[in-house]
């Protein structure tokens, strides 16, 4: 149980740096002013984590991009033959 409130905790405050990032703010100063008193190194910690999120999406866009081009130069290549 104490896992699933501290994975909770840290979403809500992800989700606030996130939305602070899309809005031009910075999230770690709209996380400190959102919940006040939490230790700059669970918000290191959560900003590490939305940057991970990120990448982890920008590489599945590429890894999609790339599968698709694949595909079409594959079908390409075999209606050439």
């Amino acid at each position: 149980m104490r896992i699933t409130i501290r994975d909770q905790v840290k979403a809500a405050i992800i989700s606030t740096m996130a939305e602070a990032e899309k809005a031009g703010q910075c999230p770690l100063a709209a996380a400190e002013a959102a919940y006040p008193g939490v230790p700059m190194v669970v918000l290191g910690t959560c900003y590490g984590e939305m940057l991970s999120d990120q990448e982890d999406r920008w590489w599945q866009t590429v890894e999609r991009v790339i599968d698709g081009e694949l595909v079409r130069r594959a079908v390409a290549s075999a209606s050439a033959q």
